[in-house]
């Protein structure tokens, strides 16, 4: 079913992606099937929609860090999506990137050769040593982790990131609610991670849901203070995840 839907949307999206790659000869694009597996079809908004969120992370990070030269990482890049623009969104950052998926981390390493980029287990650890990074960010990686690994993964970024570093993370917050059945809705609002486990963990198509009460909870138990909690609204109907800015302590 999900081979159908990609060449569906394949055929749907081929003249506007023609018309993507003609404009930017000197763009490199994934594999259309990578671009598919980690944000959708259309390479317009991949690439720019990309570049829009690693200026707001470079905003944040310079908001709250408190060096100038961060190095700063890209935990779960898939085929570097948002990595691939940090380095000019935050020319004195030193930046690095990781993804479970081989494919993903060997078409970056080739492609993307102004960052590091290392491969990582679905469980940790990574093999940077600690206190190594000023800044992580995690775009749309714990919404599709067990609950096993959001401590197990909770407990890494802890160790990875130095004292007073920034860590950002996407959650699946209140927005989504009409994704769960009744009995899961009072789960979630009771403050109980709700996961729906239809693929192989780590698959888009594993989904877990996190409220807000338990996430604070998680973050506060792995050495984390809250500096900020953004609940996304729906935007013409389509539920936007939550992003949470920590700090270490």
């Amino acid at each position: 079913m999900e081979v159908v839907h990609f060449r569906y949307l394949l055929l749907k999206m081929r003249k506007k992606n023609r018309a993507f790659t003609t404009a930017h000869p000197t763009v490199s694009l994934p594999p259309p099937f990578y671009i598919y597996e980690t944000y959708g079809l259309d390479y317009h908004n991949y690439y720019y929609g990309g570049q829009k969120t690693a200026e707001w992370i470079a905003t944040k990070i310079r908001e709250f860090s408190t060096t100038t030269t961060p190095k700063i990482l890209d935990w779960g890049c898939g085929s570097g999506r948002v990595l691939r623009h940090l380095p000019t969104a935050y020319p004195s950052g030193n930046v690095f990137g990781a993804d479970y998926n081989a494919n993903y981390v060997a078409w970056c390493q080739q492609h993307l050769t102004n960052c590091e980029v290392v491969k990582n287990d679905l469980v940790p650890p990574i093999r940077f040593e600690d206190s190594f990074f000023d800044a992580v960010y995690s775009i749309s990686i714990f919404t599709h982790l067990s609950e096993t690994n959001h401590e197990g993964w909770m407990g890494e970024l802890s160790r990875l990131t130095k004292s007073s570093g920034v860590v950002i993370i996407s959650t699946h917050g209140k927005s989504f609610l009409s994704k769960l059945s009744t009995e899961e809705q009072q789960r979630y609002l009771n403050g109980q991670l709700v996961v729906h486990s239809y693929k192989v963990e780590g698959n888009r198509l594993y989904a877990a849901y996190q409220p807000p009460k338990y996430f604070q909870k998680l973050a506060v138990k792995h050495h984390f203070q809250v500096l900020e909690h953004l609940e996304n609204p729906s935007i013409k109907g389509r539920p936007q995840q939550d992003i949470w800015i920590l700090r270490k302590i």
